[in-house]
């Protein structure tokens, strides 16, 4: 709902409503093994549990309803509040189209859109509070479509990481060897499975400082610009498809196809032709045309462009 349409006495007799909801542990019981549910093929996999005596059944006061409310009226009075409908649509929209301030600005920062944030509050009533109905109006809205909304997000460190690795292919499912990769997103400011506070994380330009940016820039550089990584193979050999020889702008547009960059500004581009050219002028035996084209892919990664989704 946000900050500001509820109150303390609020969230204390919400509280009450929740009491006797736990997670059950008669499985753990019965296999004597850790959990370990954080992995999706975890041993174990947590389930709801209600305990009836441990309910508080008086009556309670939530947002000027009275009842002797448990968790799921709590819920109902939550989605009927036109807050809720706005916070929803507002997280939407940052996520999928364009970055929003930081929540706490919220009651003081007015949406970027204000009648798409409108539309999408008006469809989560008019569907009885359905999310997959807000995400359907959402992705074939003009306002998801217009050129405006492109590249309006920065990719947040989990989005940056995976996007790199799906390119690189370094892994195929999940695995323990990429745990290093959680401490990379937390050297760029994002500790996975643990935000500042319930708010989450701040996200937009918030992402980008001096720091968190080298890290940004140099963790695509190195995982591109490993020929062992199959994905990169891949990648070279789809751009050098036409030949060793073709010319410099050739190899950075189909570099940049590759990479999914459909847009650049004039100085990004021209920088990496500048680049591609002077390896062409100096190439040497050293250097073989695949590794000029991977110089170019860590150069490419490091780009604005790149770093937005």
């Amino acid at each position: 709902m946000g900050v500001g349409n509820y109150t303390e006495d609020d969230v204390r007799e919400c509280s009450r409503a929740f009491t006797g909801w736990t997670i059950g542990n008669t499985e753990y019981m019965t296999l004597k093994a850790a959990r370990d549910s954080v992995w999706p093929y975890g041993r174990l996999s947590y389930h709801f549990e209600y305990k009836a005596d441990d309910h508080d059944n008086g009556e309670k006061e939530f947002l000027g309803r009275k009842g002797n409310f448990n968790g799921e009226d709590i819920v109902d009075i939550i989605c009927e509040q036109p807050a809720t409908a706005e916070f929803l649509s507002r997280h939407i929209y940052s996520f999928f189209v364009a970055d929003e301030p930081p929540v706490p600005e919220w009651p003081y920062k007015p949406p970027r859109d204000p009648k798409a944030i409108a539309a999408l509050a008006n469809v989560y009533f008019e569907s009885n509070y359905s999310i997959k109905a807000m995400l359907r109006f959402l992705f074939k809205s003009d306002f998801f479509k217009s050129d405006e909304a492109r590249f309006q997000r920065i990719k947040g460190p989990a989005e940056l990481i995976a996007s790199v690795m799906r390119l690189t292919e370094e892994f195929g499912k999940p695995d323990i060897s990429m745990n290093p990769m959680s401490q990379q997103a937390q050297f760029m400011g994002q500790h996975l499975l643990s935000p500042p506070s319930v708010e989450g994380w701040h996200w937009g330009t918030e992402w980008i400082d001096s720091g968190a940016l080298v890290e940004r820039v140099n963790f695509a550089s190195e995982h591109f610009g490993n020929l062992d990584n199959p994905g990169v193979q891949s990648l070279v050999n789809r751009i050098l498809d036409a030949g060793d020889d073709i010319a410099p702008e050739t190899v950075v547009d189909n570099a940049l196809v590759e990479l999914a960059i459909t847009e650049i500004s004039d100085n990004s581009r021209d920088a990496l032709i500048e680049f591609a050219t002077k390896q062409s002028e100096i190439a040497t035996a050293d250097q073989t045309p695949r590794e000029r084209v991977v110089n170019i892919l860590k150069l490419a990664g490091a780009t604005p462009e790149f770093q937005r989704a």
